[in-house]
């Protein structure tokens, strides 16, 4: 069994199981070559680091991504619209003496990252905790219709969690039932449980 946290480092291998396997279409992740998962998976993480360089640097970083890549990217991580916003838009140097951006925007900014690379499969560990529910949705049904990959998003917001085809529901670090948002609820007391702390949470 896994805590939720690990187990979003094991997809990309960052760590190994200490039993099991994980498989991606068949193949045990062992048996990828390092260089070829780094290109095919992406992670990112609800804090990404943003470097003093300029936000189209930040999102290419060493992908070798074309300007109308960047913005594309960034289109689908809605944050197009408040880069252009900035004084020099997508040439505004980010951190320390340069521009700060927001929890949200610095989010968006770390998706758009990932994206240029157009992995195969996509973690989002808690990875836009910080965006606004409504902008939160545009993203994922942007994902949904931009990219082929496969989206896993790992997430605590009861409006994120609304929004996935399939939820697995870990509980102690064991896998307990999958299924749909209203599936889980019916049929599983320890998730509807959890999804009403959430919900008293949120308020």
């Amino acid at each position: 069994g896994v805590a939720k946290a690990p187990l979003a480092q094991l997809m990309v291998r960052l760590d190994d199981p200490s039993g099991g396997r994980i498989l991606i279409c068949g193949v045990d992740l062992r048996h990828l070559d390092p260089g070829e998962l780094r290109r095919g998976a992406a992670l990112v993480f609800q804090e990404s680091f943003l470097f003093a360089t300029t936000v189209a640097e930040n999102i290419a970083l060493d992908s070798g991504a074309s300007r109308d890549e960047i913005e594309g990217a960034a289109a689908i991580a809605q944050a197009d619209r408040f880069i252009r916003a900035l004084p020099h838009a997508y040439d505004t140097v980010l951190g320390e003496r340069g521009h700060t951006l927001s929890g949200g925007e610095r989010q968006r900014v770390a998706l758009a990252r990932a994206l240029v690379r157009q992995p195969r499969v996509l973690i989002l560990d808690d990875a836009t905790s910080s965006v606004d529910p409504t902008i939160e949705a545009e993203i994922l049904a942007g994902l949904r219709r931009e990219l082929e990959t496969t989206l896993i998003v790992v997430a605590y917001r009861l409006s994120t969690i609304r929004l996935a085809d399939r939820v697995l529901f870990l509980e102690q670090g064991r896998l307990r039932a999958t299924g749909s948002h209203e599936q889980l609820m019916a049929s599983q007391p320890g998730y509807a449980s959890m999804i009403r702390a959430y919900e008293r949470g949120e308020r």
